[in-house]
């Protein structure tokens, strides 16, 4: 190993020594000092702590990744450039234990830079939150709202497959009974239907017609929650995904399970048992609601839950002749419980920031293994830019519900869905958003990343780098 430490040790003497290290250095500094003192926020003393966090974890993620891409390149390919490959070859290192010593090296250095960097944020964070002449209802906002990480739990929505198969059957035999001829669907055009049907039904489960309301239903709670639950939703006006922003009117009212208690008899626990339950539904004040936006409100949790469930509902008090209030039911109306405490919830966003910043390294050590500088950056950065535009056109072409698309549109949409199963999804490491709402950063969706982008994407361009900068080490050795 004494090989391996060596090179790690080499490449970061190489990296401190760099002028454009230097200044990405430079500007990281400038960057965690200035940016919390110059953001603002919204007004409010949450909005202003939520885009101090949000904005300088996000500002340090993008020098970080911007440096880590340039020094991966730079410390491979200056070997090729300098000439310096040919003297590797004679060395008693496998060429592996050179390839992990550079890659290792350069990560190392970025791991630091990243370590202090959060802990520089948070420690200022605190100092800022200390230091603030906030009022007590703002200091609980902010810990019950930004300052915690809250699982969030999303409407049951049941077998949803089951449903659009059956929705099919019932068109399909509606058809039938009125004589409409039924077309027969090959593979392609079945899925097109029953993705039209999909998207169909999960509209309906969030549509809330002028003068009608909703209810939603929610499972996998815990069986007794006394804290504050926190809805957060956002309202489409018109049809879902539209940005225009609209004042609309509306109450929230939720389900209350009053239990009554025998005081004759006892539990194990010696309080007494619960002798029936009665159902009582409880609403808010009707409120006008900006569209568009998302909002968050707070119920008593011991009134909300019960053994494991809660149901809440939505009431549209638009007049007729006004638009339809949505919901996109996957992601909203959404229940947020408060599970673990900020700090643990920051040290994962860091961690996320870290894989991404690995994922990064890789890439770019992979493609400067057998290129040229400029060539390795301008691959790496095609390969970022490539992943990125493929993920927005799907989810684009998805909110619009995916029907009656051109042939380019086609093309496009399934030359997107290729690059996204292929190309790794560096953008889905970056979790400033979660971290700034206090969504809990879920250590399954940490393992998913780990196992997906950087197992089973990561470790075939791994291969084939370490076996390019293999066949060219050699190459280049002869020449000389």
């Amino acid at each position: 190993m004494t090989p391996f430490f060596a090179i790690v040790k080499l490449t970061c003497r190489s990296a401190i020594r760099s002028n454009v290290f230097r200044f990405l250095l430079f500007l990281l500094i400038v960057c965690v000092i200035l940016v919390p003192n110059t953001l603002k926020g919204d007004g409010t003393a949450r909005g202003y702590l939520q885009v101090m966090l949000e904005y300088s974890t996000a500002f340090v993620a993008v020098i970080l990744s911007t440096s880590v891409i340039w020094l991966a390149c730079k410390e491979f390919c200056t070997d090729m450039e300098n000439g310096q490959l040919h003297m590797i070859a004679v060395k008693p290192v496998s060429r592996i234990t050179v390839w992990f010593g550079k890659f290792t090296g350069v990560f190392l250095i970025h791991f630091v830079l990243l370590a202090i960097s959060f802990a520089f944020i948070y420690a200022f964070l605190m100092f800022q939150y200390g230091r603030q002449k906030f009022t007590p209802e703002e200091r609980a906002r902010i810990e019950n709202e930004v300052f915690v990480g809250r699982r969030a739990f999303t409407p049951y929505i049941g077998d949803l497959d089951k449903k659009v198969e059956e929705e099919m059957a019932r068109q399909i035999a509606t058809a039938k009974k009125i004589g409409e001829p039924i077309k027969e669907m090959n593979g392609a055009e079945r899925r097109k239907f029953l993705h039209t049907v999909r998207v169909q039904i999960l509209a309906q489960m969030g549509e809330v017609q002028p003068g009608k309301s909703k209810i939603w239903y929610y499972t996998g709670l815990p069986e007794s929650y006394d804290a504050p639950v926190y809805v957060g939703y956002r309202i489409y006006s018109g049809n879902i995904g539209s940005k225009n922003q609209k004042i609309g009117q509306g109450f929230w009212f939720f389900r209350y399970v009053q239990k009554i208690y025998d005081e004759n008899v006892k539990g194990k626990d010696g309080k007494p048992v619960v002798k029936e339950t009665r159902e009582i539904p409880l609403q808010k004040q009707p409120e006008q609601i900006l569209t568009s936006s998302y909002q968050e409100f707070a119920v008593p949790g011991d009134i909300l839950v019960y053994k494991g469930t809660a149901s809440i509902g939505f009431a549209n008090l638009q007049t007729k002749d006004s638009e339809v209030m949505h919901f996109q039911v996957t992601e909203s109306p959404r229940l947020l419980l408060k599970e673990t405490s900020f700090i643990n919830n920051y040290l994962r966003a860091m961690l996320g920031v870290a894989m991404g910043i690995l994922v990064l390294g890789l890439i770019a050590s992979s493609f400067s293994a057998f290129l040229s500088m400029p060539t390795a950056v301008f691959l790496t950065l095609s390969y970022l830019i490539t992943g990125l535009f493929s993920s927005y056109l799907i989810s684009s072409i998805e909110a619009t519900g995916g029907d009656d698309l051109e042939f380019l549109d086609r093309v496009g949409s399934g030359l997107a869905a290729i690059m996204t199963s292929l190309l790794i999804q560096v953008q889905d490491f970056f979790v400033s958003g979660h971290l700034a709402t206090g969504t809990l950063i879920e250590f399954s969706y940490l393992g998913h990343l780990l196992v997906f982008n950087i197992i089973l994407k990561g470790l075939p361009l791994c291969v084939l780098g370490i076996w390019l900068y293999w066949r060219r080490e050699l190459a280049l050795t002869m020449k000389q």
